[in-house]
């Protein structure tokens, strides 16, 4: 005959299955598996109490003797009135013998959860009494799993948030979250201490589960939507600046087989894979147009790539510096990291919540003590900054230096920086980085760029294949005439693809500008010696325009400002038609999200 079906196990088996799921950790469910009375619980605190005593910080662990007293009664209740299976019994004792171990890290912790074992201690009712007081056993198992569940909840709070390898980092700024939701199962626990009476029902005890599941749900749901509100209040007013659109645009334009070289570098590997990395700052300088904007980009990705994988880690920050953005601080880049590290972290963005953000908006060390304080919270953790160079000296000598003093007090911190070798910064970074050449180690990606520029062009224009092939040679040469300088081959071949003769593009080959300079020397040639009055005065009121505005300029307000006569004052001027500004300036310009400018810094320079 098979076992007769009880309720109570089932609903002990539930309850642990429950518990096992949220805990999501197999391993630390074996651990506390392996401790199953409270004589082991006792083993392990005077463990603790001597090698406390040895440090000098003796704590006064008999707070917790009535957590202990209490538990020690309804294990034998449970005892009596259920068939107990060994999981039962260690998910008692089991994970108060772990936290109370890995609380010990820190003083604070220590004290803290202490403190609270003795609160719930007190909340938690004699449960030698149950048999008095309730006159049949149903009423008793039922009392007994409610107990059991609210039991579990105050361990699964309490384990998730004490297993963290990074406790002693983040008790201060996540203990008060976690400090509220066991205050939602202390309330739960007096409130189920008042159903140990004579006359309750079966039902209302039954109704206290079902109130125990939607309070819990309630609160979980509170707390998401109170968490989220505040952290977009937040965010909004400190508005900080997204990169997310600069990297989609440079990764869409990323040639194949860029950094290539890079990835294969001892120097690079060891940063990117070595937790215990002697160096934590790799510094890709270079001359002006080497790729580094893009290298920083293909970087960005790979670093994502290993996420979760490797090292674990949370997350790759990153920011595109340039010198349009006339307005970027040391302090809205700081701004832009915490968030990025946020954004996706909602134990972070309670994190910060819950932190003091007076004046983060206006104080450079605030936010930089305050991204200090999440990023050790969040464990491993790229940061590369491009074109720190492209910003106002005074600002970035702000931000080298802070950045400088993250490393410090963030163990897990990885940064890379990518600029022109500007003397301060040379001086602000020696001594603390790695350096790594770009225009002296990527001529092999020059040459695959400019193979693959060369591709498109063919396939484009349609040649007889004995005059490419007669081209061919030239146009590989480019490569070694870039010297390392990307920029140098895409001018060269944005010129090319303006050329309409023959006799033109065999000029150019054979006597291709020796310097980017000299590049941009032939683009304004072509401007000044057009014999197309009005489209020389044109290009060059264009030029004039994009080169001294304070901000990028649209095409629709060139298009608005080229229509402008002090004459017209009636203002009938009208826009009939979409200017081609690449098509009047030359590519010395071009087009980003409709906004004109140069193709790079040193044109406008």
């Amino acid at each position: 005959m098979g076992d007769t079906y009880d309720p109570a196990q089932h609903a002990f088996k539930s309850a642990i299955h429950k518990f096992k799921s949220n805990l999501k950790n197999e391993e630390l469910y074996r651990q506390i598996l392996e401790t199953t009375s409270i004589d082991q619980v006792y083993d392990a605190t005077d463990s603790l109490q001597k090698e406390q005593a040895k440090k000098g910080h003796l704590r006064n662990l008999s707070k917790i003797d009535v957590y202990l007293s209490r538990l020690r009664e309804y294990a034998g209740v449970v005892e009596v009135f259920v068939q107990v299976q060994p999981d039962i019994l260690a998910l008692i004792w089991g994970p108060i013998k772990l936290i109370l171990q890995w609380a010990n890290v820190l003083k604070q912790s220590f004290d803290a959860i202490v403190n609270t074992l003795e609160e719930i201690g007190i909340l938690l009712p004699e449960f030698t009494e149950m048999s008095r007081i309730f006159e049949d056993n149903d009423r008793v198992k039922e009392v007994l799993v409610l107990f059991f569940k609210d039991i579990l909840d105050f361990y699964l709070i309490t384990l998730q948030f004490f297993s963290s390898s990074r406790l002693k980092f983040v008790f201060e700024m996540l203990w008060p979250s976690r400090r509220e939701k066991i205050k939602m199962v202390g309330d739960l626990i007096k409130r189920h201490t008042l159903l140990m009476r004579n006359k309750v029902r079966l039902e209302e005890i039954r109704e206290a589960h079902n109130s125990r599941r939607r309070d819990l749900e309630h609160l979980q749901l509170t707390e998401r939507v109170f968490t989220q509100q505040e952290y977009n209040s937040v965010r909004v007013h400190v508005s900080p600046r997204s990169y997310d659109e600069d990297l989609y645009r440079l990764s869409e334009s990323i040639c194949p087989r860029t950094g290539r070289w890079l990835f294969q570098d001892k120097f690079f590997q060891e940063w990117i894979n070595s937790t215990a990395s002697v160096f934590k700052i790799l510094w890709l300088k270079g001359i002006p147009g080497s790729g580094k904007t893009f290298l920083a980009a293909t970087i960005i990705n790979h670093a994502k790539a290993l996420k979760s994988k490797v090292l674990g880690h949370n997350a790759t920050l990153f920011v595109f510096l340039s010198y349009k953005e006339s307005h970027t601080t040391a302090l809205s880049v700081i701004h832009s990291l915490i968030f990025q590290l946020t954004d996706d972290s909602g134990t972070l963005q309670t994190a910060l919540c819950q932190s003091s953000r007076q004046n983060m908006r206006s104080s450079l060390e605030v936010a930089v003590g305050l991204l200090e304080s999440l990023l050790r919270c969040a464990g491993f953790t790229f940061i590369v900054v491009d074109g720190i160079d492209e910003i106002e000296e005074v600002e970035r000598v702000a931000l080298l230096k802070r950045l400088l003093q993250i490393l410090k007090s963030c163990e897990g911190c990885r940064i890379l920086l990518s600029s022109r070798p500007e003397s301060d910064i040379t001086a602000i970074l020696k001594d603390h980085t790695v350096d790594i050449e770009v225009n002296k180690r990527n001529s092999g990606s020059v040459q695959a760029y400019v193979n693959n520029r060369m591709a498109e062009w063919f396939q484009v224009k349609a040649f007889d294949p004995e005059f490419q092939r007669g081209i061919e040679g030239s146009l590989a040469k480019l490569a070694h005439t870039a010297n390392g300088m990307f920029l140098y081959a895409r001018v060269i071949f944005a010129i090319i693809w303006e050329i309409d003769t023959l006799e033109e593009l065999r000029s150019l080959l054979r006597s291709p500008p020796a310097t980017l300079n000299d590049a941009y020397g032939r683009i304004f040639d072509r401007i000044n010696q057009s014999t197309n009055v009005l489209l020389k005065s044109k290009a060059r009121r264009i030029l004039g325009w994009v080169c001294c505005a304070p901000s990028p300029l649209t095409r629709r307000e060139i298009e608005h400002a080229l229509i402008v006569n002090s004459g017209d004052i009636e203002g009938e001027a009208r826009v009939v038609s979409v200017l081609d500004v690449v098509r009047v300036c030359g590519p010395i310009v071009e087009m980003v999200d409709d906004y004109v400018q140069f193709v790079h810094f040193t044109a406008k320079e």
